[in-house]
């Protein structure tokens, strides 16, 4: 969305280009808001006939010429980038050659950086150091000319240096042990269990620079145990877009032996530049690895050679960041009590004066807890209050920046009357993403701005677009070109802003082509640009209707990438006027930015006030409460358990009482805010348990909510960058979140820190037993520290007369994969941390998505040979003790995702030829395949029809398929046709999002957006025709979004329009350590063949709603507060089945049931559909106060109606 574009790294950098070469560089990845200081210019030259890309370079550490003077330097703080401004990754190697990824680089250290670089030319690079406020990279550099470590003797925890462990599961292990190894004290081994499938599970380097045309040769040492198969090494060579030119494999064969040396020679094949290497057990058995080495036998070194540059400082000015607090104006209802800087950075040699400034006031009015369309504001510079522009949560204001200078605005808010803010129509045009979890896949609106303060804008001097309002000129417009033959187009009275607006009338009967208004208007490559405008219809069809452009170079031509833009949703039929906007960036080649009030559609197009503006954004800061109106000493006060609590947050003016309210056989949670204006170390959190006035307690547990940073707001975020690139999220935000650091996970701890002017969120959990008494319970929630009380609070616990159930009747499906050490328990097996892990799930009513282990099935001399054993140990538990409703086929049954062919099964390839099967009809599967599928689909379904199981049990076929490709529309029908046939009864699931058509009868479980794609009248007709609907909810669940409303609304949405169950595709996928980091790593993907790979970043948070043990407790996993809202969710759907359930029972006695209905009805109205994807808990839950209103209207109900 609109507003999101502040969230794009190096938007805050107005006129760079226009400076020196090397202008100095402001916004550097996780730079958190700071400047870099200092910098070094790093010279390579390239002394070959060939160029190179991505070839390591190194440089020492040190005071010597040549050398960078980066000792004592913190290496997670430095910034590599070339000329161009593009981020490298680097390499940081210590004197005795360890990595360095964390503290000062020790002096005499090896920096390495990979450059790209002409044949016999020159490249630069800047090293940017000095930004106290920077946060530490992730990633570093993996490749190297060598490989690294090749004895395995250094490392942290349960890897290696420079190596990486496949995924583990419980057959296939592998680990960095000190087990005799071959030579010093550490050696890798892997574990494959007897009977498990033979895998290529490895532990592997990446990365290793390779030489065309070379000789190499490899050698390394292995020893086994009952090795059925295969143990060795391998190594692949070839490019990053043909990684496996050659793989020669060092096989040390089967059995059982002590160690051996293999080898291998070879020669890097032309075009090679990288190889990868790594241990192979294919098979089972146990293998143990050590003391690999990998030499180039050819003199085929690559001439670069690299020198450092003394550092130069950086000399900026700061100004106004500590300006008095504004006074107001005469005659303001009411003090201003709250601002929020905003800082504008201006590094150039000429000042910011022509350009709009603009900050995001989404965060600060969350923050403030201020409803968006009654808060009141101004922006103020030294010289008193300046212009300004509000569209929704995006502020535009005019004001000046001197060269070289940071100068900090303040954003003066407090709540006005209602009506201080233009509403957002409830109607406004929305074009729905067909796929929300792929890159670009977000909902397009239209905005809302008053009328008024849209003139104001309009008439700014900032505005580009010259006669925006079309009041200059005759019939033909001043400035604005364009005669299409066979159109009317003219200028006529009536217009939204002046006398007149633009008019484009197309008839019905002419040639479908573009036709309607242009102009060019000058831009500067490098900056960004406002794009807005003004746009009604009256009866457009065969079309849409919505602002484009295009970007030309200054000669004209179109830029070489992203030339053709513009902004939607696009609007048709009969509308009145709507308000498109958007930002763009100007490519490093434009410089005209053409507007097009075009369309290629029949009927009558209007257009006025077009605006194009180069917009600079500001950095916006906490909140800042004026003197005296802030709380003094140790202050807490209740939040609603739905609203998250920042560490800005502020108290209010007057603390409500803390209450909760609760069924029996509920858990309940209460979130208190904690705020000191001084630290305070070692606080401990008591809580005394609430008790009625008999004397009976109920159970209630403290814990700490932690915090995890987050470097940019949400979406999925792809990349084409060569792999030595630093890969950072580019383009706009896909939520309504920002960077910074968000409350996520629910510490099993009792004892905080308080800083001072931070606010530290306590979460309580009350437990209400089955047999509670109902009525009031009173407890209290004590702090402490140094043997001191800093505040007691008491709360109250109404439990209500009515229980829920032991069973959760809506499926609440979280793909678990125990996958990586992080997840086992100490002292228990990885099978029996998974059962720790599914009870921990079953506590909080929601449920894995099928049974591990699976049932060892294999296809053999055309029989099954099958093994249920552990299988049915594992579902014993699942189904029989934990009670879950659900589970999928076991994922060997899973066929395709995406656009992918079938995957090879049970030995067999589903069509004839060879992958990816280019000429094959996807209609006709092999039948060798279907008989080897279907028999084992037919032994793994009748065996849990024995078990009486088959009625929870669902095979899911495939992940968000590309259906708008017929091959794979024909290739769903015949996969479906084919589990089918083995019995009519198995339900067949497919993620598809939307509803496709030609799946009418082949799938029986649609899993389809809930938030309007797919449409209400649709989904009923899909039900009575059969078909059961599930929600999928992919990448919806973020941490970075102000409320925990998707989590807890899903059940609602589900309740009200007949789902049967929504499903997430993770709640324990980890890329990066989630206390450490809130986001993930970029991580290839192929989409299936003819697709372009591209290394895809999902969603912060997404995946996973729980986080590895921690040391302070470390059997048990830990909560976040995501999950436990999907709790309450789920507990909220009981209550609203129990209310139905008596109602119908009431009407069917002939009984009154009218408060039910109208509690059920205020239920209803709780959510909609179509509705904005779930990333946006603002939008989606404007007032998170309604969700606890609807539970009590809805418990009220449920007492005063009783059992009937």
């Amino acid at each position: 969305m609109l507003n999101r574009w502040l969230a794009v790294a190096g938007l805050f950098a107005p006129a760079l280009l226009d400076a020196a070469p090397a202008p100095w560089k402001p916004d550097l990845y996780l730079g958190n808001g700071g400047l870099w200081r200092q910098r070094i210019a790093v010279e390579v030259r390239n002394d070959q006939a060939a160029p190179v890309a991505g070839e390591p370079v190194s440089l020492r550490v040190g005071a010597g010429d040549g050398e960078a003077a980066l000792a004592g330097t913190p290496v997670d703080a430095l910034r590599v980038c070339d000329a161009q401004g593009r981020e490298m990754l680097y390499a940081v190697t210590a004197p005795a050659g360890q990595e360095v990824r964390k503290g000062p680089i020790p002096p005499g250290s090896t920096l390495t950086i990979p450059v790209e670089c002409p044949a016999g030319g020159m490249a630069v690079y800047h090293i940017y150091s000095d930004n106290p406020e920077a946060w530490a990279v992730p990633d570093f550099l993996e490749g190297s000319r060598d490989l690294r470590n090749g004895g395995l003797e250094s490392g942290t925890g349960d890897t290696p240096d420079g190596w990486q462990h496949d995924a583990n599961d419980d057959a296939h292990r592998t680990a960095w042990v000190d087990e005799s190894p071959h030579g010093g004290k550490k050696c890798l081994r892997t574990t494959v269990a007897a009977g498990a499938e033979p895998t290529w599970i490895a532990t592997r380097q990446r990365g290793i620079r390779i030489v065309a045309g070379a000789a190499y040769e490899m050698r390394a040492w292995v020893k086994a145990r009952d090795v059925q198969g295969l143990a060795g090494w391998y190594i692949h060579v070839g490019s990053e877009a043909k990684p496996m030119m050659i793989a020669p494999l060092l096989d040390g064969g089967g059995g059982t032996y002590d160690w051996k040396e293999v080898r291998a020679e070879f020669t890097a094949p032309a075009g090679a530049t990288q190889a990868s290497l790594g241990t192979v057990l294919r098979g089972t058995g146990a293998a143990w690895f050590d003391d690999v080495s990998l030499v180039c036998a050819t003199s085929a070194a690559v001439r670069l050679v690299a020198k450092a540059s003394k550092p130069e400082r950086l000399s900026v000015r700061e100004v106004g960041a500590g300006a008095p607090w504004w006074a107001g104006e005469p005659g303001d209802p009411a003090p201003w009590t709250h601002r929020v800087p905003v800082r504008v950075v201006n590094l150039a040699d000429e000042p910011l004066e022509h350009c709009l400034l603009a900050a995001d006031l989404a965060p600060s009015l969350v923050r403030l807890r201020l409803k968006p369309d009654r808060v009141a504001l101004r922006v103020v510079g030294d010289a008193g209050p300046v212009p300004h522009y509000r569209m929704q949560d995006l502020l535009f204001f005019e004001g000046r920046v001197e060269p070289r200078t940071v100068r900090t605005f303040f954003l003066y808010v407090r709540e006005g009357a209602p009506g201080a803010a233009a509403p957002v129509p409830a109607n406004l045009p929305v074009e729905y993403a067909p796929n929300p979890a792929l890159p670009g896949g977000e909902n397009a609106r239209a905005r809302a701005m008053a009328v008024s303060e849209y003139a104001a804008l309009l008439a700014s001097p900032r505005n580009l677009a010259k006669n925006p309002s079309f009041e200059q000129g005759g019939a033909k417009p001043e400035a604005w070109g364009g005669a299409d033959a066979g159109t009317t187009m003219a200028v006529e009275g009536d217009g939204l802003f002046g006398s007149r607006c633009a008019r484009n009338a197309v008839p019905p009967d002419r040639q479908k082509a573009w036709t309607g208004w242009r102009q060019d208007v000058p831009v500067k490559p490098g900056r960004s640009y406002l794009y807005a405008a003004w746009l009604k219809c009256r009866d457009l069809a065969g079309g849409a209707l919505q602002l484009h452009a295009h970007i030309r170079t200054p000669t004209g031509e179109i830029v070489k990438e992203n030339g053709f833009t513009g902004v939607g949703p696009g609007i048709n039929g009969t509308r009145d006027w709507t308000l498109l906007a958007d930002i763009f960036a100007m490519p490093p080649d434009a410089g005209i930015f053409q507007v097009h009030l075009t369309m290629q559609a029949s009927g009558t197009a209007w257009h006025d006030g077009v605006v194009v503006a180069e917009v600079v954004a500001g950095v916006v800061g906490a909140a800042q409460a004026k003197a005296g109106t802030g709380g003094a000493g140790v202050s807490v006060w209740p939040v609603n358990a739905v609203v998250k609590v920042f560490r800005e947050d502020l108290p209010p003016a007057a603390a409500p009482p803390a209450a909760i309210a609760c069924a029996r056989n509920e858990k309940e949670p209460l979130q208190l805010a904690v705020r000191s204006d001084r630290a305070v170390p070692g606080v401990k959190v008591e809580v005394v348990p609430p008790k009625n006035a008999a004397g009976r307690a109920l159970g209630a547990e403290a814990g700490v909510v932690g915090y995890v940073p987050v470097d940019h707001p949400s979406n999925y975020f792809n990349s084409k960058a060569p792999a030595w690139h630093r890969k950072v999220p580019s383009g706009r935000a896909g939520c309504d979140g920002w960077a910074g650091w968000w409350p996520d996970p629910l510490l099993p701890e009792a004892v905080l820190d308080l800083k001072p002017g931070a606010t530290q969120p306590v979460w309580v959990t009350v437990a209400v037993p089955k047999d509670a008494p109902a009525g009031e319970y009173v407890g209290r929630v004590r702090l402490t520290a140094a043997g001191g009380a800093l505040a007691d609070v008491p709360f109250t616990v109404r439990v209500r007369d009515f229980a829920l159930p032991d069973e959760t009747h809506l499926k609440a499906i979280y793909d678990c994969r125990q996958h990586g050490a992080a997840w086992t328990v100490p002292g228990k097996t990885p099978a029996e941390s998974r059962r720790a892990f599914w009870a921990f799930m079953a506590e909080r009513r929601v449920c894995p998505d099928t049974i591990r282990p699976e049932p060892k099935l294999e296809y053999r001399d055309g029989r099954v040979v099958a093994d249920f054993a552990e299988f049915d140990k594992a579902a014993e538990y699942y189904f029989n003790v934990l009670r879950f409703p659900h589970a999928y086929t076991p994922w060997p049954f899973y066929l395709f995702g995406w656009g992918h062919v079938p995957g090879e099964k049970f030995g067999q390839q589903p069509y004839e030829g060879v992958f990816p099967f280019e000429k094959a009809d996807r209609a006709v599967l092999r039948p060798e395949y279907k008989k080897a599928f279907q028999a084992c689909l037919k032994a793994y379904w009748d065996h849990v029809k024995a078990k009486g199981w088959e009625k929870k049990v669902t095979h899911y076929i495939s992940d968000e398929p590309y259906d708008a490709d017929p091959k794979i529309r024909a290739q769903m029908k015949a996969l479906c046709a084919m589990v089918h046939e083995v019995d009519p009864a198995i339900r067949i699931y497919g993620s598809t999002w939307h509803h496709q058509p030609e799946w009418d009868g082949f799938l029986d479980v649609w899993g389809i957006g809930h938030y309007g794609l797919v449409p209400v009248a649709k989904m009923e007709e899909l039900k009575k025709g059969g078909a059961t609907i599930w929600w999928t909810t992919d990448g919806m669940m973020c941490l970075d979004t102000p409320y925990c409303a998707i989590e807890r609304l899903l059940p609602h949405y589900a309740f009200k329009y007949g789902a049967e169950a929504y499903e997430f595709w993770g709640i324990d996928w980890l890329t990066y350590d989630p206390y450490e980091l809130g986001w993930h790593q970029f991580l290839p993907h192929d989409f299936g063949p003819g697709q372009e790979k591209v290394a895809v970043r999902y969603p912060n948070g997404d995946g996973y709603l729980v986080y590895p043990p921690r040391p302070s407790a470390p059997d048990r996993p830990v909560s976040s507060i995501r999950l436990e809202q999907a709790r309450e969710g789920l507990e909220d759907y009981e209550y609203l089945l129990l209310l139905r359930t008596r109602v119908e029972r009431r009407k069917a006695a002939g009984r009154d049931a009218r408060a039910g209905e109208e509690a059920l009805a205020e239920a209803a109205g709780l959510v909609v559909s179509p509705c904005e994807i779930g990333r946006y808990s603002t939008r989606i839950l404007p007032d998170p106060d309604r969700v606890f209103a609807v539970r009590e209207a809805v418990a009220r109900a449920i007492e005063e109606m009783g059992n009937p």
